[in-house]
């Protein structure tokens, strides 16, 4: 069943993803204005793609790419690509930015003295679009994931509230039993009680009878 709910929540979360365009665009960067490749990621955190970029690169490229704090940026340093370098290391700089529920990951490919652009590089710029594109459904992947988990944690909270309900119900029967045992206990005093006052009555009858006979004993002397 969990694989099933898998399919159909990756489908539908990765459409975006599959429709979304790679688009060239100069963006500001650590090194100036230059060509960038731009990726819009829907209802995304830009943190969480941030992150996900880092494990891109070293699981797909085997690249480490290093957090360059000031700049905010992600540098793959003499990246080893072959489709991007043709032979050559290539510089793979990615950021991402927020805008509203979307993330924005712009990517530049420092070539040595140039930027990727499709102009000059159509090859390699159709290599470096499919690049950003595969790393948009590995985006889409791990939101399919989170929210899996989430769902799957949702599930155990009605299980353990479904737990909680069948113990109260096991708690109820056991109050109704004692409640029954009581009552039958209850009930049968009841019957004894009354046995007791009728034993009770005729005694005192019977008493009575016994202190007329003295009063005549003592009327007669």
């Amino acid at each position: 069943m969990i694989r099933y709910i898998w399919i159909f929540l990756f489908t539908i979360c990765a459409l975006p993803f599959t429709q979304a365009q790679v688009v060239e665009r100069s963006v500001g960067m650590s090194a100036g204005v230059q060509n960038a490749l731009v990726l819009e990621v829907p209802a995304v955190d830009a943190g969480l793609v941030s992150d996900l970029w880092k494990d891109y690169m070293k699981d797909f490229y085997r690249e480490k790419p290093k957090w360059q704090r000031k700049d905010k940026e992600w540098l793959s340093d003499d990246a080893d690509i072959a489709a991007l370098g043709m032979g050559n290391t290539v510089d793979v700089i990615a950021k991402t930015e927020q805008k509203g529920d979307n993330t924005f990951i712009y990517m530049w490919i420092d070539l040595g003295g140039a930027y990727l652009n499709s102009s000059q590089h159509r090859e390699r710029y159709t290599e470096a679009e499919k690049m950003l594109v595969r790393f948009g459904l590995e985006v889409a992947r791990a939101k399919v994931k989170i929210e899996l988990e989430e769902q799957e944690g949702m599930l155990k909270d009605l299980n353990r509230d479904l737990e909680r309900l069948a113990a109260d119900k096991e708690r109820y029967e056991r109050e109704i039993q004692r409640a029954k045992e009581t009552i039958a206990k209850a009930e049968k005093d009841i019957e004894d009680n009354l046995k007791a006052q009728e034993e009770m009555a005729e005694r005192i009858k019977a008493q009575e009878g016994v202190i007329k006979s003295v009063q005549k004993r003592l009327n007669d002397l």
